[in-house]
């Protein structure tokens, strides 16, 4: 029987056969960490503002042709009934 590397564990040769050299919930446990870190690593390249990039979502916007803040601020607001 091999050991876990990790717990020092019997379990199957047929699994170090195959190039593991964990048991099966050592071997679980690890994968769940790698899955983790590169689900995390994915979703901070996709959402630029929460990879620290930039500070908020709006700050996407600053730099299009044409955005001016001052003709949004300034704009009067449509008044049913005026």
């Amino acid at each position: 029987m091999a050991y876990c590397i990790n717990c020092e564990e019997e379990y199957s040769d047929k699994r170090l056969a195959l190039g593991y050299h964990t048991c099966l919930n050592c071997g679980e446990a690890e994968a769940r960490g790698i899955i983790a870190a590169r689900t995390h690593a994915k979703l901070c390249e996709m959402t630029p503002y929460i990879s620290g990039s930039l500070s908020q979502p709006d700050t996407l916007f600053e730099h299009r042709p044409g955005y001016n803040t001052q003709s949004i601020v300034s704009k009067k607001a449509f008044v049913a009934g005026e």
